[in-house]
């Protein structure tokens, strides 16, 4: 999953570039931020540590901007170009029905993927009791923070049939209200902003075809350590992955981040499901209550898991998804 998450990112990049660099085909500039994540990954994690520290940390400041400016332009607050209140786009909430919802939640999923993995961290984690139910509560509040508030941004100032799928909704909001300069800082940021997305995808990988190599699941030379302390094998292996993402740039220069974005929002989807049957199936027969427990159980459970059910069917019925469905 997360090998082909970094080839997306790495397509999600050369697409932000191609905002400047319109001429050059986007199959060259995913080589070319390819090469730049290998070049990182072969490093120490010492470097690989301080560069994604800053990639994360201009992600963040930028997504809080973009929501103070947004709520200002939103509401009138501040003179723009096209000086007027943009709620009226929210007249048309769901222009092409429910159907249309159903078959993109696949590809929602999809950008809350890794949420999950807070459940791994418990047998890391000193006073896990104490510790984790308010990272629990820190995720979901950024969930709305970070994601649904900016959504709810650029629907109330773009016109929902005016959304460029080739150019960023953040770039598109900033071009609208007549803010030219500013498109161009949010495009860099944003192309940080995956690029961060794309080398934790392959640091993680890496790691993981490590930890299996050494435990005897798959062939031992994969845990071999370079001088830096890089295991450079298992590492190799993940940059053909990324090659191939960029091949498939190469020949569906249009399609290739839907096709690929289908895999992995498959694989958040159904382990979602498992650990809603995993819970189900396991809860009463702990031997102790756990001391930071799900409200409402049984009954969120599985309307969770009839929700995450019911987007699945429809996005494997949905003739727009034949082919990614298949894959």
């Amino acid at each position: 999953m997360w090998l082909t998450v970094s080839a997306i990112e790495v397509i999600a990049a050369g697409s932000f570039l191609q905002y400047w660099f319109k001429d050059i085909p986007l199959w060259v500039l995913c080589l070319i931020c390819s090469l730049v994540l290998i070049l990182i990954n072969s490093s120490s994690v010492k470097a690989f540590g301080e560069i994604e520290f800053w990639f994360a940390g201009i992600k963040i400041m930028v997504i809080i901007v973009f929501i103070l400016a947004g709520i200002i332009i939103l509401f009138g607050i501040a003179p723009t170009e096209n000086s007027h209140s943009y709620m009226h786009n929210y007249a048309n909430f769901i222009p092409n029905g429910w159907n249309a919802v159903f078959s993109t939640l696949l590809v929602v999923m999809f950008s809350y993927g890794g949420s999950e993995l807070i459940g791994l961290t418990i047998t890391e984690t000193k006073n896990a009791e104490q510790v984790l139910p308010g990272i629990v509560k820190g995720v979901m509040w950024r969930i709305i923070l970070f994601y649904t508030l900016p959504i709810l941004i650029i629907c109330g100032l773009i016109p929902w049939d005016k959304i460029d799928a080739n150019a960023s909704p953040f770039v598109q909001v900033f071009e609208t209200v007549g803010m030219k300069g500013a498109s161009h800082l949010i495009n860099f940021i944003l192309l940080t902003a995956v690029l961060s997305a794309a080398n934790s995808g392959i640091y993680g990988s890496t790691r993981m075809l490590f930890s299996l190599s050494k435990s005897g699941d798959i062939p031992r030379h994969l845990s071999y350590l370079n001088k830096k302390g890089v295991p450079i094998y298992s590492l190799l292996f993940s940059v053909v992955f990324l090659l191939l993402g960029t091949f498939i740039v190469y020949l569906y220069p249009d399609k290739a981040f839907n096709y690929l974005l289908a895999i992995p929002g498959f694989a958040v989807s159904m382990t979602w499901i498992s650990i809603c049957l995993a819970q189900l199936k396991l809860r009463r027969t702990y031997k102790q209550e756990p001391h930071f427990k799900l409200w409402g159980f049984p009954y969120v459970t599985i309307f969770t898991l009839l929700a995450l059910t019911t987007s699945f069917i429809f996005f494997l019925i949905s003739p727009a998804n034949r082919l990614s469905s298949f894959v």
